[in-house]
């Protein structure tokens, strides 16, 4: 498929720089000029040049030659004035040979400041592919193919022709979108159906030559949002949050106090108990620590929250005894696969926990490693989409646990958002660079960890007899840049 701004844009700078040097109400009379003496000598019959700067690397040498005796005035005219200044940055250019360099020097020294200037404004102006300067820019070379008969206008289609007759300059508003969208899409098709510029070698050239002509300038980009803030002004949301986090621990403390275990078969209740101290902590361990606010940092914590939230969640609906089993047996084989890593692949190594073969083994049972099943997939043999559904907790599978997993695992969404930031020079094409600045913090990542905790507390309290919490958690809410309590309706 063919990007706009990667592929094509550098092919229409010439008619650019001919609609800004001589405006838009007369840049078609300069622009067909030129072009109508380059037909004259034009070597592919069944093609039609347009204007693009791949095109003036086509014609053989003899016929530059006879262009330039026969049309001197108009070559001047039309492409040196125009661009010519410009070109001499890219001695590589396929337009090379409509750039003498006597010419150049008529018109003074070259600044390479003055002239990566204006052709960044050229850039700029059409980087966007739907905008007004782009659209007008095609249409050019879009009436190229008309006036040679290479668009057959049937049907609906042929209501444009009166309004391509008065393009641009006597069209309302409303019909020069419509042809310009017409233009576009057509345009589209004539590029990909053409050989001649499959190659994108001009492309290519253009923006790897770029830079060496300009410098890379890092610029970190926050991603929009009305409710991000910095961390310097997130004071008041920090007290907030360590409040709520006092509450959450006071809770946990007295869930240990007065909770109820099955002390002949407790392993559904230490199952339930490690899944909600796991996502207690977690939880506090984000609200009470800034630092773990920005993007990447949040995002992997959130990704283990909504882990934890949808196993917990769907035990207590659906577990069955074996469940229970199954999810103990599973952690046990991940041990018992560690310890035969080190004593079979690693025998003078240790865990990260300090054990070596030895003291796992004397740990899991003398004689139990050697019954243990190891499961290399899923503890339930169903996926975490799976679990959030049979659990009713889709909203956090598709809006936390899937977008998150991205921090946890370092994909590209995770790095352009919090380890690339974007260089602002136009002529490398917004392209990115490595970056340590701070990545974002969202007040929604602070909203959605309360809200899995809060869920799974409630759901201990109705469904498992865990204790009413004694002070309820405070609401959170958002006015002009800043947190503040908000009362349950909000």
């Amino acid at each position: 498929m063919w990007d706009w701004a990667r592929d094509l844009l550098p092919e229409h700078l010439w008619i650019a720089a001919v609609v800004r040097h001589f405006g838009k109400q007369h840049a078609h009379q300069y622009y067909y000029r030129f072009m109508d003496a380059i037909d004259e000598v034009w070597p592919e019959k069944d093609s039609v040049p347009l204007g693009l700067i791949t095109d003036f690397g086509l014609l053989p040498e003899n016929s530059r030659e006879q262009l330039w005796k026969h049309h001197e005035a108009a070559l001047v005219e039309c492409f040196h004035k125009p661009i010519g200044r410009i070109l001499t940055l890219y001695p590589g250019n396929p337009a090379a040979w409509l750039v003498r360099e006597d010419l150049v020097e008529a018109g003074g020294h070259v600044d390479p400041d003055t002239e990566l200037g204006s052709l960044r404004h050229l850039v700029n102006e059409l980087y966007p592919r739907r905008g007004e300067y782009a659209s007008t820019v095609q249409s050019l070379s879009f009436g190229r193919l008309l006036k040679h008969g290479k668009i057959q206008f049937g049907g609906p289609v042929a209501d444009l022709i009166p309004l391509l007759e008065k393009y641009p300059v006597g069209c309302t508003d409303e019909e020069r979108m419509k042809v310009e969208s017409m233009t576009r899409s057509l345009m589209s098709g004539m590029y990909m159906r053409e050989d001649r510029y499959r190659s994108r070698e001009w492309p290519k050239y253009f923006w790897r030559h770029n830079l060496g002509l300009a410098v890379c300038k890092p610029m970190s980009i926050a991603v929009g949002a009305s409710a991000s803030f910095s961390l310097e002004a997130a004071e008041r949301l920090q007290q907030i949050l360590q409040r709520n986090a006092r509450r959450a621990r006071q809770y946990l403390d007295r869930l240990s106090l007065q909770a109820k275990c099955d002390l002949y078969s407790p392993e559904r209740d230490e199952v339930l108990f490690g899944l909600f101290a796991r996502l207690t902590r977690l939880y506090i361990l984000l609200m009470e620590d800034p630092n773990l606010w920005p993007r990447d940092i949040a995002g992997v914590l959130l990704r283990c929250l909504a882990d934890t939230a949808i196993t917990f969640t769907y035990l207590v609906k659906c577990g069955r005894d074996e469940d229970f089993e199954l999810f103990r047996k599973y952690g046990e084989g991940q041990e018992k696969l560690l310890m035969l890593h080190l004593r079979d692949s690693y025998p003078g190594e240790k865990s990260l926990d300090a054990r070596d073969a030895k003291a796992m083994e004397d740990q899991l049972g003398w004689f139990a490693p050697e019954l243990m099943d190891i499961e290399l997939g899923h503890w339930a043999k169903k996926d975490a989409r799976k679990l959030a559904q049979m659990a009713e907790m889709e909203k956090y599978y598709r809006l936390v646990y899937t977008p998150m997993s991205s921090e946890l695992h370092g994909t590209w969404m995770s790095l352009k958002y919090s380890n690339l930031c974007c260089c602002s020079e136009v002529l490398h094409r917004f392209h990115r660079l490595p970056s340590y600045s701070e990545p974002p913090a969202f007040f929604e990542f602070i909203i959605a960890a309360q809200g899995m905790f809060e869920d799974c507390m409630r759901m201990g309290v109705t469904k498992l007899g865990y204790p009413s919490a004694e002070e309820q958690m405070e609401v959170l809410a958002w006015e002009s840049g800043e947190a503040k309590p908000g009362s349950p309706s909000e």
